[in-house]
């Protein structure tokens, strides 16, 4: 096998507790929570937090009541940042919201569709997104992907049920698997790098902080 023929990819994924995945989630139940009440709800919803404060800020137009910080701090405890040893307690935390009407000129452009064609819908915000999907695994996605997401769901797993104790929600998974490339289609030959940033309670030794059983192997090993 020529040495141009493979390569190396990698995928990350963070756990619940990550800042930007935490950000995410108080995001997404302020959107869901505002959706209840109201469908038509406008939603453009941001969230930054820091030690011990979150921040939820930006432009809502709903007919929805909306508790913002009953929200973020469910959200915090659900994921289990309920002290200051893990660096956010939800039932103490400084919660600042800021949420405005939304801007004249976006409503404008996208208020109308009960009275506008679908192509006459304008949007409040625009980005571009891609994607694919790939006959390497079940999950028709790649494998460094479906074995970081793996992992990440495993580590949230055992800080849950107890089975790691010392561990905390905040933490980082990261796998690379190198391919071949067999006539333009890409073949995972093995996994290549494995690694897992976590954070834990700072009293535990290097020793302890190897959840390679409960963790890495469980995940791993069964898809080899």
């Amino acid at each position: 096998m020529a040495e141009l023929d493979t390569f190396l990819f990698t995928s990350e994924s963070v756990n619940e507790g990550h800042p930007d995945k935490l950000c995410d989630q108080i995001s997404d139940a302020v959107l869901d929570a505002c959706l209840a009440e109201d469908p038509d709800s406008k939603v453009a919803c941001e969230t930054c937090t820091k030690t011990n404060m979150v921040m939820v800020f930006g432009e809502i137009t709903t007919k929805a009541n909306v508790d913002y910080e009953k929200i973020v701090r469910d959200t915090c405890r659900g994921i289990g940042f309920v002290s200051n040893d893990v660096g956010l307690d939800a039932d103490h935390c400084k919660v600042l919201v800021n949420i405005e009407q939304q801007s004249p000129d976006i409503a404008q452009g996208v208020h109308g569709h009960f009275t506008k064609r679908p192509e006459e819908i304008g949007a409040g915000d625009q980005g571009h997104m891609f994607g694919y999907a790939t006959d390497e695994t079940p999950e028709m996605m790649p494998l460094s992907h479906v074995l970081a997401t793996k992992l990440g769901a495993r580590l949230t797993e055992v800080r849950k049920n107890g089975t790691c104790p010392w561990l905390r929600p905040d933490g980082k998974t990261q796998v690379t698997v190198e391919y071949h490339n067999d006539n333009g289609a890409m073949v995972p030959i093995r996994v290549h790098t494995v690694l897992i940033s976590t954070q834990h309670d700072e009293t535990l030794s290097f020793v302890c902080l190897l959840p390679r059983h409960q963790v890495v192997m469980l995940v791993l090993i069964p898809l080899f």
